[in-house]
């Protein structure tokens, strides 16, 4: 299938389609509460030993309270002759390390050695076969440290496979699943076996796997869920969860690698720890951040530096690894508001976070009560829900205000009171709704493929606008607020307006500069406010966008959460 790129977006992945080809028939239903799996919470960290990290960097992992550690032991530097496993310290000694740190391991494996199929994509049955016996090798010579197996990496993308087997990615990936499954599983029952490994959170591209049996031969689904914000992760999450319920057929999820740049390293510390509720809100039990520590490639994403020393983000990890992960896997308690993350780990630690309204927390007899903030700092008590999340730990009772904010893009996404749609020049408004296809699930509609809109990005074509509604549920003044800012080179403007009851409040182009809005409506019961986007040149572009309705008075610029200020 040919399908058009994703747009870039600072770390993630914009599913923004172009091809009709990219859009499944149906959608998968939502997960019932009864598919998601109990257990401790597994909190882990990928490393890179294997590509010649010093040994020195592994206590820090277990300093920074990591259970498991995700690194791998090279095909090639240990099978050079066929059918002969040669292990020695240089190509594995990094296994041998954290088994006697008392860490447990999760190998990821690239199927490619040269002495078979040429070094690509192993897609012959011998090279298969060759290579579930390599993996065979590696469970039998770390039983009980090495407790997982994840079988290619990224298999989505483009480099994830090579040669034959990239042009049949789902046929020869789940018979690389198969030939595993028959030659590790009968001597290691208890060792997992990840597959499906996958950039983002590709239900479509995962779909079309199971359909072809992959989840008859993994006890795990592998997803790298990396994105600029972590809201949004959960609702994604959800759609995997039920196309495995739809056929069913359900296997735990485990993300192997999350992450994203940061220009600010004060940033990483509530986007790790929002992201880490969301997912085991949705049922994740194993969640690895990538990475350890900052290399040349990706220089800010590293819990350490490469001297060892901490960053804000080692904090979080530490924190939610000692002090959270021992109370139980998030919950989130559900007020009726998507725009309220509320979240529970275990009976006297809560995380909250959200659009602003007040808050209240009252102790119980049993101790004081005490705030922390996504790093464990301690914080005063605090009197308002805000974007940054905040850690209450004790025995109290909470109590949020009225919502300071009557919708919200970015923490509403696809959910009411909020509805998306787009229209073309030869087409009447088209309602959308989830898609999903080779990556980041997306709205969108089979009927308008052009048309296809994330939280931080829609697609701008000519002749394609593309709208977003809320609706007055009672009469009063409210603000519509919107922050518009390029993310790509634009060929041409991109119009926006504001309208209600049939009337432009508020126009403007986007060129290359952020616009923003803060516009007083009169409303009725009933109103509507839209706000419209419209291309005029041709080509796609990226932008980051958030939008919202408050009463009363104005909100500041919405700023996507975890990116800091000024508006993105």
């Amino acid at each position: 299938m040919n399908c058009h790129p994703p747009l870039p977006l600072v770390g993630a992945v914009a599913a923004l389609v172009l091809s009709t080809a990219c859009h499944p028939q149906a959608s998968a239903p939502a997960p019932t509460d009864t598919t998601l799996p109990d257990g401790p919470v597994v909190t882990g960290v990928t490393t890179h030993f294997a590509q010649g990290w010093p040994p020195r960097l592994l206590p820090r992992a277990k300093a920074l309270g990591a259970v498991m550690i995700r690194d791998s032991v090279h095909w090639p530097a240990v099978e050079r002759v066929p059918g002969t496993y040669a292990f020695a310290p240089a190509n594995s000694a990094h296994v041998d390390r954290a088994c006697a740190a008392g860490l447990k391991v999760l190998l990821g494996l690239e199927p490619r050695n040269p002495l078979y199929d040429g070094g690509q994509t192993a897609w012959t049955s011998a090279g298969q076969a060759a290579f579930a016996r390599y993996a065979r090798a590696l469970a039998d010579r770390w039983p009980g440290c090495v407790t997982a197996l994840e079988i290619g990496n990224e298999v989505n993308g483009k480099g994830g496979m090579i040669g034959p087997a990239a042009q049949n990615r789902v046929e020869y990936h789940v018979a690389l699943l198969r030939a595993v499954n028959l030659a590790v599983k009968p001597g290691h029952p208890s060792l997992t076996l990840l597959g499906g490994t996958s950039n983002a959170i590709p239900t479509g591209f995962l779909i079309r796997l199971f359909r072809a049996g992959a989840l008859d031969f993994v006890d795990a689904v592998a997803v790298h869920p990396y994105r600029d914000q972590p809201e949004g992760v959960e609702r994604e999450l959800a759609r995997l969860t039920g196309a495995m319920a739809a056929i069913g057929k359900f296997r735990p999820i485990w993300v192997t690698e999350f992450s994203r740049e940061f220009a600010r390293p004060q940033d990483a510390a509530p986007f790790y720890l929002k992201s880490i509720a969301l997912m085991e809100g949705a049922g994740v039990r194993h969640h690895l951040w990538y990475a350890l520590a900052d290399q040349p490639a990706f220089p800010t994403m590293g819990l350490v530096r490469f001297d060892g020393t901490e960053k804000p983000a080692a904090a979080a990890f530490r924190f939610a690894a000692q002090v959270l992960a021992p109370r139980g896997p998030a919950r989130r308690i559900d007020h009726g508001d998507p725009a309220l993350y509320h979240y529970a780990f275990g009976p006297d630690a809560h995380l909250v976070w959200g659009g602003p309204r007040t808050l209240s927390a009252q102790a119980g007899s049993s101790g004081p009560l005490n705030f922390f903030r996504a790093d464990g700092t301690p914080v005063a008590d605090p009197a308002m829900v805000s974007d940054e999340p905040l850690v209450i730990t004790g025995a109290f009772t909470l109590t949020f205000g009225p919502p300071q904010v009557l919708a919200d893009s970015t923490y509403g996404f696809s959910e009411t009171p909020l509805a998306w749609s787009a229209r073309s020049a030869a087409s009447a408004p088209v309602s959308l709704g989830w898609v999903d296809w080779q990556w980041n699930s997306y709205l969108g509609s089979p009927r308008l493929p052009q048309a296809a809109v994330t939280p931080l990005a829609m697609a701008v074509l000519p002749g394609l606008v593309t709208q977003v509604r809320w609706t007055a549920k009672a009469p009063g003044t409210v603000y519509a607020s919107a922050c518009f800012t390029p993310r790509t080179r634009l060929a041409g403007p991109v119009h926006l307006a504001i309208t209600a009851a049939g009337q432009t409040r508020w126009s403007a182009e986007l060129t290359a500069a952020t616009a923003t809005a803060q516009v007083p409506i009169a409303v009725e019961a009933g109103d509507t406010v839209d706000l419209a986007v419209a291309g005029s040149a041709p080509g796609r572009l990226a932008y980051r966008w958030r939008i919202a309705v408050s009463p009363d008075a104005p909100a500041p610029c919405p700023v996507a959460p975890s990116q800091g200020n000024p508006a993105p």
